[in-house]
């Protein structure tokens, strides 16, 4: 089963060495959703501006908040939850998929996960069809509250995104 995961973090730019997870989101094939906003990872201090003006004020709280090592375990737990092998599929895997792997290296890879992560194809004809379905999403949920930037919600586009690319 292929998952489709975004995630947000303090910058592009490495502050003392490190990049600084804020935010998962993932979305299942089977329409199973996860998403968690990390409390123990992160200060506004070691965030860009844009990370200041653009993700910050999406974070929901509340029952989404959590340490690490509860993200792991739960996460963990999500994952397994699934009876089929899992591949976790990013746009930007380069970005996203060191906070995953460095998660499980500390706390435990979940039994039925791909070590390795897929990414969303990059080849021409289907990234433009991507990233034409991107803006389409964007549109069509606007008055949902979708918005770029949060996680799930980019992890619910990307899904959309390249199941749109791989049909036409």
């Amino acid at each position: 089963m292929d998952v489709i995961f975004d995630t947000e973090f303090s910058s592009l730019e490495k502050r003392n060495g490190h990049r600084y997870l804020i935010s998962i989101g993932c979305v299942a094939d089977d329409g199973r959703e996860f998403y968690a906003e990390l409390v123990d990872t992160w200060d506004e201090s070691l965030c860009s501006f844009f990370t200041i003006q653009n993700v910050l004020p999406q974070l929901e709280g509340g029952a989404r908040e959590m340490e690490v090592g509860e993200l792991a375990f739960r996460l963990k737990k999500w994952i397994e939850g699934s009876n089929e092998q899992v591949t976790l599929i990013s746009d930007a895997p380069e970005l996203d998929w060191p906070f995953v792997q460095n998660i499980f290296n500390i706390h435990g890879w979940p039994k039925n996960l791909n070590q390795e992560c897929g990414a969303v194809p990059r080849y021409e004809a289907i990234r433009c069809r991507f990233d034409a379905a991107v803006a389409e999403y964007w549109i069509a949920n606007k008055d949902i509250g979708a918005a770029p930037h949060h996680a799930l919600w980019d992890a619910r586009c990307n899904r959309f995104a390249l199941k749109e690319s791989l049909s036409s």
